[in-house]
């Protein structure tokens, strides 16, 4: 019987001196990750899209978005693609989100209210990819006889690294009625984020 106990002793603190080795060696990540984690596995081309439409709705719940169509681009000219989406709110605004695409979810998304209807007479508003550089007409039109000033220094400056971004893929959208004026957007890479201009 004591044979017995000694030898159950011995056992449990075999364990015991077993279980705080396994304790003290460091985890392994892998080991410890979910069967059911999937942060990790790309998504495919669609799945991506409906997260990126999903995100553009979460922040604009308000909007009736177009299902039908959206653009795909590279538009802060990061090297990566961003999703475009539009709709209307109300009667009287056109609302268009870009969503860093990219990865296994959406990134950060901008939105982007116009008064269309104000502007354009208008919530039928056409969107489409285009140089984002404003080329030499603009500013001939709008910085003649003030090419001194800050404003149109920081323009001219912008518009050289807007070309060299367009020459490596990366767009600018137009965004108006055909045969119309419109409202272009490009991405500052000074300041960060998204301008607007009209000619």
């Amino acid at each position: 019987m004591n044979r017995q106990r000694a030898l159950l002793a011995l056992s449990l603190f075999s364990i015991l001196i077993a279980c705080a080795k396994v304790g003290d060696r460091p985890i392994d990540s892998a080991t410890t990750r979910n069967a059911r984690d999937t942060s990790n596995v790309p998504l495919s081309h669609e799945q991506l899209a409906t997260a990126c439409r999903a995100a553009a709705a979460r922040e604009n719940p308000m909007v009736r978005w177009a299902l039908d169509t959206a653009l795909i681009a590279d538009l802060n000219y990061d090297g990566s693609p961003e999703l475009v989406v539009w709709g209307n709110e109300g009667d009287s605004l056109f609302v268009f989100s870009i969503v860093e695409c990219s990865g296994n979810r959406p990134g950060h998304v901008w939105s982007m209210p116009l008064r269309a209807m104000a502007t354009f007479g208008t919530t039928n508003l056409d969107v489409e990819l285009e140089n984002p550089a404003m080329g030499e007409g603009y500013f001939q039109e709008n910085c003649l006889g003030a090419e001194t000033t800050s404003e149109c220094r920081h323009l001219r400056k912008v518009d050289k690294e807007l070309e060299v971004a367009y020459s490596r893929g990366g767009r600018g959208l137009s965004v108006g009625v055909e045969d119309r004026d419109h409202v272009h957007i490009y991405w500052d890479p000074e300041s960060k984020g998204f301008v607007s201009w009209r000619p």
